[in-house]
Formats: C-alpha cells, structure tokens, sequence
C-alpha cells in the first residue's frame, strides 16, 4: 500500500511541477478614463472559439488573465453591458503579456447581425458567472447535461457528481427553481439543450442570504439553467417497462409540463430489484447497482418499491411564488436475511456469539411538502414551508443466537417478533424578513415546529437459556403497546446591523421548547383467557419531559475580497424536567444548564480559485433522560440498562483546515480536508458481563476521546480532439482513541482507517467511455487492557465501467464489473467474488422508443460481506441478497418544445 501511495504522490507532484503559468494583464476604463469594475475577459481559440479562461476587472479595472504556452492564435475579449467590446487577435502566447490601458468606447446603435456576433459566451457579475449557451457546441439532439461537459472547469464523476471549479454541486435549477428534486438528475438527463438561453453558476446561499444579499458561507456551488423565454413551453414524457427471469419487474413514468412560470411533474416507478425512486441511468435503468440509480441498493436484502409523486410550482401572483407543492406516496416491502459471527472483547477473555435471523419489512408512506414566497413589499417577505407525513410499518422477524466463552456454551436464544406502527408529524415553517433601507440591516424571525405522534404494537416471543447462573429460562409471549408524542417549539428573532461595507453584526435571541409523552404497556399471554391480558408491571413504563431552553447568540461576519470572517458566542439556558415510572416505581428528575459554545470560520483566497478555511467550534451536549434515571430497562434478556443520574455534560471542541485550488488552464484540481474532535466527559457504557453472557450496561463519563480524519483528491483531465481523459486519485484517513469501561476495568482502543482510492474516465465522444476504479480500505486497531492486542481488516474493490455507442449511439452496450475481496473474514464467509452487470439497448423511431436485454450478476456471484472492527468488538456479518436474473425492457421518449417535438 505504501507503494501506491508513493507513485500517486509522485504523479500529482509531477503534473504540478511542469504547470508553467503566464498571465495576460491589463485595465479596463471608460471613455472619462475612469476605471471599469466587473467587466469580463475572456480569451478563445481563434480555430474553434471555445474558451481557454476568463476573469473579471477588480474596483482599480485591472485584470491578471492566467493562462499556458498556446502555440495558436487567439482572441482576447472585453465585455461590459454599459459599453462597447473590445477585442485583440494574439498570435501565439509564450510569455506573460503585458497590455496596458483599454479603453472600452460608449454604446452605439448595432444592427441585429453585429449584435449576434458580439454575444458575450461569459459574463462575470458579482459572485455569478453565466455562460450563453449558444456560444457551446453540442449535437442537436443532445441534452443539457452535454452543455455542463463543454463548459470549463466542469466535470461530472464516475458517482456523478459534479464539481465546478473544484467545488461540489449540490444543487441545480430550472429557472431559479428545483426541477422535481434538488440534485438536477432528472433534468440533466431529460431537457433539451437548445431551448437553454444561459446556464449560471454562483455559490449555495442560504435562504436568508439570499432574500438579504449577505455573501455566502457555502463551499458548493448552485447551477441555474434559464430556458429562452420564446422556448419556455414543453411537454417531457419518459414511460419504461421491464420484465425478466424469477419474476423481476421494472416500471416508470415521467411527465413533465412546464409554460412560462408554472411547471407539473409527475413521477412513477415499481421494481422488485432493489431500487427506490426513479432512476435516470440510460444504461441500466432501475437495476440495482446501476449508475446514478437513485436509492439503487448493494446492501442486504431483496426489495420490492413503488412510489408516484406530483410537484408543482408556479407564480401565483405578482408577490407571490410557489416553490414547491409536491404530494408523494410510496410503499415498499423487503426480504432480509443475515448471519453473524462477533467477538466480543473482555480483558480477560472473549465472547463468541452467532446469530441467524430472517424476516420481511413492509412500508407505505405519506408525504406533503410545499413552500412558497410572498413578498409584502420590496423590503419585506414571508417565507412559508410546511410538511406532513403519514407512515406505516409492519415487519416479522425470526433469530437465534448463541453465545460461549472457550467453546463453552453460556447461553442460546431464539425469538419471533411481529409488529405494527404508524407515525404522523406535522412542520409548519415560517420565515418572516424585514429589510430597511440601509443595505445589509434587517430583522428576522422564524417559526419552526415540529408535532408528531408514533403508535407500535409489538409481539415478542422468546425462549432463552442460560447455562450457567441462577434464571436458567427466560421465556417471553408478551404484547407491548407503545405511543410516543413529541412536540418541538422552536421561535427565533434576529436583528442584523452592517457596521461597514463589508462588516456586519447580529444578535438572535431563540426559545425551544420540547415536550415528550412515551407510554409503554406490555402484557403477558394467559394461557386461561387466550388474551393477552396479564399486565407486566416490570417491562411497563411511562415518561414526561419538558425541555425548555433560551439561546441569545451574538455573531459578526465580514466578507472581503480576499477574505472572509464570520463567528458567533451564544450561551444556551435551558430546564430539563423528567417524571417518569419503571417497575412501579415513580423517578422525578430537574436539571438546569447554563452552557456557553463559539464557533469561528476563516476563509482566505490566496489566489484565483485557489482557497484556505479554517474553522474551530466548541458546545456542550447534555445526556438523555433515558441516560439519567436509574431504573433498569430489562426488556432485552440478554442486555439490560441502567441510568446514572450523576452524568456530566459533554464537552466538544472540533477544529478543521479545508484547501482547495482549481487551475482552469491545465484543468488541474486539489482539495484537502482535515479534522480534529475532542471529548471532555463523553458519556460511555460502563459494561459488565454475568457468568452467563448477558451483558449489564449502565453509563459514566470518561475524558481524552478523540479524532482525526483527513480526506483528500486531485484530478487532472486531458483533451485532444474528441478524447478526453481523466485522472483522480483520492483518499481517506480516521484516527479514533476510544477509552471505556468493560467489567469494571479501563479499556482503550486505536482505531485507524485509511482508503486511498484512483478513478479514471476515457471518453471517445459519441463512441466509447470507459471507468476503471480502484479502492483498498484499510482499517487496524489496538487495544490495552484486552484478551487481544490488535485487530485488521483490508477490503479491495476493482470496478470497470465500459460503455460503447454504435451507429450514431441507437445501440448502446453497457458492462459493469466489479471484484472484491476481505481479509480476515470469520470460517463460513466467503472473502471474495465477482460481479457483473450488462445492457444491450437499441434506439429506433427516431431514438423515441429503446428496447433493451439486461442481465444483473451475471456470475451469479453476488454478495454481502463485511468485517466492522469497533472499540468494543469485531464482527463478521453476511446478508440476503439479490442474484442473478435477466430482464427485457422497452423504454419511449417523447418531448414536445415550442411545438416541435424532439
């Protein structure tokens, strides 16, 4: 692994040692001589007019253009609305260029064809940069994911995600609004790219920077595709049915309306192979494992889904949008199975335990959300968003389970568990702002609550013997009605003072107010009635809480061009008031805190694109109710808990260092992530084991725990023609230190995980794509004051995606592989296996209509195998899961764009 790790750091050391940078530097001023503030520079290839970089002017209308040996020509540009362009033919670049005072002319009368030829392709303005999607140059046909993939400094993953400038997406939208769901996949896959008029790309705001124009905090990036408003009218329709071997099923449907401001989406989808939601893979389709299926599933289990859902947004009136008013119903049912082999860890010796268990899940649920913004006035807006949700569960399960110490046996369990639940909860937001006159001054206040209710029934029949101590049997035939009510108030008020042009300070005051009713009644079977009916007072309970708490926070921000700044103090008061009964037995519990925490955020730009933050926190958290009373909860036979009224609370203090750099010019990205947490009286168990297994938990507080981790990736992409190759090696690393107590004795336990990892993408436009990937996790922990020093896992993942696209892409031939091994895997697990997925889909009428034949594992090797080494344990674990099967599918297309269908 060392070695690896050597030749990645040398390959990402040499791409970055032979990066030479020039610069083209300049001011921009007007026909008065005065400087020109974001005007956009932007410098083309004279053959193709694609763009090689571009930048903006700063407050003095200078500019530093960065860019590499360019042994073509070349064309400079300026562009600003208020004035004429400019332009400058550059022979061949090979040094840094020096081009004085440009003096960009008034604005004169242009006829429609100057105009057309004088369209900007990139426009900077502020803190949004908006790229003419007619200047970009893809198929017809194509979609608007195509326009990202032309755009430099975007590039879409191997997982497809996609990254700007190095910066991770995590939203995109259609006209300033979501497009069914946040993350895009829909509309990338489905609109087309020539009713697009610009795509804009600007740093994630929060709803109140947004609404107030203070600059943002995230470190993610929003895209924005703005449809021609002469183009804004369509209709999308995506219908797909699948049918294969075993009785495996597949089926969706899409359909979307949209006119000027108001859009209807309406989604479907039902598959029994492991997949929720609607999957936008023209590969695969809804295949578990496929790329980019949404909630596609490698875990455990076989699952059936169906889920339809509407949305809707508009603009009901001149001050009043609706962002969101979607209605989702969806139920799914699974098959689970596993078997699991762990090690428990004592000072003195180690406890085996297997188990087998096997049940099925069912769900359906419920779910209403919508927001909506009304704007009062020009300085004021209402924010609304409230959500419900309805669901119902009910599942069965069967296990057993046996536990021994040297070979010898301590205790076997067997149980068969049935029940039923449904839960409701209901969050009316709102969010009210009031803007005055003075720029950045405003005041805010927020409603958020959260009121829900859970009902369970549950049926527990069990067996249990001990072999050694003095209950040999526990038996169990016990009904258990439970409820629980939770009520969440939550009011804030804040008020905001700029104290310069880029400073400002703000003080919130909020109250929270958490209110609980948990109710647990459980009956024993008589035998004589045939009811349940026997009430058993030991395993019955009831609590009330009352959770009240007052935070005043102070914070200030400053936003620099360099740099920005932004903390807060705030100091929670709060009351805890617990009555409660266990056993028969009343417990009353009062509590007051007084907890003060901070946090302090850096960001400093060291150059263009090239950034360092740095962040520290501190806060307190208090331990639960369930924590504090003492009473034992023996509702498990072979656990049992007890609560320690003397807890303390938790201290936390994390701190990270966060470094970015993107260079556009060599299309060379970097980022680094580090990160430290320390516990002072972090709650822990305080465990003991009987002379017959069960394990006796109560809670303490212990100092000294802490973490690191530390994640980083570079990629680097090449071009020529029409290939395009990627490379990005990245890694992972945690450290954890872990002190507890295990019969009564100090344990500590060093746990380090690092996952180094390479992906690599080719791309022959319209041909072939091809994606390898690698990953080796390494994990390994020490232990003192255990009966084992040391334990260590490694797990190595291979996977190849392939991708051909024949006769102008009407026949698409898709093979996923994939081969995993484990080390030091329990006897009876097997290490390693192959696995295989392939596609073979052909596109007629017009690539309206695509028949496709899939076959999911072909090896049939597939499985679920994993080694989790913890501070306390080491477990071995394998699940039920989906094998092979074969599956025909016909899929049909048909969109309609301002009247013209495509």
């Amino acid at each position: 692994m060392k070695k690896i790790l050597w030749l990645l750091l040398l390959a990402v050391n040499s791409m970055m040692l032979h990066a030479q940078h020039f610069s083209i530097n300049g001011k921009v001023s007007d026909p008065e001589k005065k400087p020109v503030q974001d005007a956009t520079i932007y410098l083309l290839k004279e053959k193709d007019s694609s763009i090689i970089n571009y930048t903006s002017t700063n407050k003095e209308g200078k500019f530093s253009l960065k860019t590499d040996v360019l042994n073509e020509p070349s064309i400079l540009r300026v562009h600003h609305d208020k004035f004429s362009g400019y332009s400058q033919k550059i022979e061949k670049i090979s040094q840094s260029l020096s081009l004085g005072d440009i003096e960009l002319p008034s604005n004169k009368v242009q006829n429609i064809e100057e105009i057309k030829i004088t369209v900007s392709p990139v426009k900077i303005k502020k803190d949004t940069i908006e790229f003419n999607a007619a200047a970009l140059k893809v198929r017809p046909d194509s979609k608007i994911e195509e326009l990202l993939k032309q755009i430099p400094g975007v590039e879409i993953g191997n997982d497809g995600k996609i990254t700007v400038s190095g910066k991770e997406v995590d939203q995109v939208m259609i006209n300033g609004k979501p497009f069914f769901d946040k993350d895009g996949k829909i509309a990338l896959k489905n609109l087309p790219a020539d009713i697009i008029k610009n795509i804009q790309f600007t740093t994630t705001k929060t709803k109140e920077e947004e609404f107030t124009g203070k600059a943002p905090k995230s470190n993610n990036t929003t895209i924005n595709f703005n449809i021609d408003e002469k183009k804004n009218k369509g209709l999308i329709s995506r219908l797909s049915l699948g049918y294969g071997s075993d009785k495996r099923y597949e089926g969706s449907a899409f359909i979307s309306y949209f006119k000027k401001d108001t859009r209807i989406n309406i989604i479907a989808s039902s598959n029994n192979i492991n997949s929720q939601g609607f999957s936008n893979d023209d590969v695969f389709d809804s295949m578990g494992r496929g790329r980019n299926s949404t909630g596609g599933s490698s875990g455990g289990g076989i699952q059936k889904s169906t889920t339809i859902g509407i949305n809707y947004n508009d603009k009901l009136a001149k001050n009043a949008d609706l962002d969101n008013f979607s209605i989702t119903r969806s139920n799914s049912g699974s098959e689970t199975g596993s078997k699991v082999s762990r090690t428990t860890l004592l000072p003195e010796y180690a406890l085996t335990t297997h188990s087998e268990s096997k049940g099925e899940n069912n769900s359906e649920q419920y779910n209403f959300d919508t927001s909506a913004k009304i704007t009062l006035d020009s300085l004021t807006t209402i924010y609304l968003s409230p959500k419900f949700n309805n669901s119902r569960n009910s599942s069965i399960s069967n296990s057993n389970s046996s536990t021994s110490r040297d070979n010898s046996l301590l205790n076997e369990s067997s149980s068969y568990t049935s029940s039923e639940s449904e839960s409701n909860s209901f969050t009316p937001n709102i969010y009210f702002l009031k803007q005055f006159r003075k720029k950045r001054r405003y005041l805010n206040a927020t409603i958020n609550t959260t009121i829900s209710e859970s009902t369970t029934s549950n049926l527990n029949k069990s067996g249990t013997v001990f072999y050694e101590g003095n209950s040999p049997y526990d038996n169990r035939n016990q009904l258990a009605e439970t409820k629980n009510q939770n009520n969440n108030y939550y009011f804030g008020v804040g008020y905001s003072e700029p104290v310069s042009d880029s400073a400002s300070v703000s003080l919130n005051l909020t109250y929270n107010s958490k209110i609980s009713r948990d109710f647990r009644d459980v009956n024993d079977f008589n035998a004589v009635s045939g009811m349940y009916s026997d009430y058993n007072i030991f395993l019955s309970n009831s609590m009330n809480q009352k959770f009240n708490e007052i935070n005043p926070t102070l914070s200030f921000d400053m936003a620099k061009k360099k740099f920005s700044v932004w903390a807060y103090m705030n100091v929670s008061i709060s009351d805890m008031k617990v009555h409660s009964i266990y056993n028969g037995q009343a417990y009353s519990l009062q509590k007051n805190f007084t907890l003060p925490g901070y946090n302090v955020n850096f960001n400093y730009e060291l150059a263009e694109n090239k950034k360092i933050g740095l962040s520290n926190s501190s806060n307190f958290s208090i331990p639960g109710a369930n924590q504090l009373i003492p009473y034992e909860d023996t509702s498990n036979p072979l656990s049992s808990h007890t609560g320690n009224p003397g807890l303390k609370n938790t201290w936390i203090n994390s701190s990270s260092l966060y470094f970015s750099s993107y260079h556009r010019i060599k299309e060379m990205n970097y980022r680094l992530n580090v990160g430290f947490t320390y516990r002072n009286n972090d709650i822990v168990n305080y465990s003991r084991y009987d002379d017959s297994g069960k394990q006796l938990i109560t809670y303490d507080n212990i100092s000294g725990n802490k973490n690191v981790n530390a994640t980083g990736d570079f990629s680097k992409s090449f071009k020529w023609k029409d290939s395009k190759l990627t490379i990005n090696p990245r890694f992972s690393m945690l450290y954890n230190y872990n002190k507890g107590f295990i019969n009564g004795q100090l344990f500590s336990s060093s746990s380090y995980s690092m996952s180094p990892g390479l992906n690599i993408t080719y791309t022959l436009k319209d041909r072939l794509s091809i994606k390898p990937s690698y990953r080796l996790s390494y994990n390994s922990s020490k232990y003192t004051n255990y009966s084992i020093d040391k334990a260590n896992t490694t797990n190595q993942t291979l996977k190849l995606e392939l991708t051909n696209y024949i006769f102008n892409s009407r026949l698409v031939f898709g093979n996923d592989f994939e081969y995993s091994t484990n080390s030091n895997i329990a006897p009876g697990f097997k290490k390693d296996f192959y696995f295989w997925n392939t596609s073979l889909g052909y596109s007629f009428f017009d690539k309206q209509f695509t028949a496709k034949v899939k076959v999911y594992d072909v090896l049939n090797q597939n499985q679920s195998v994993k080694r989790t080494i913890s501070n306390a344990y080491i477990e071995d674990r394998e699940d039920l899961i989906l094998r092979r099967y074969i599956m025909f599918s016909l899929s049909m297309k048909l969109n309609k764009f301002a009247g013209k269908k495509m």
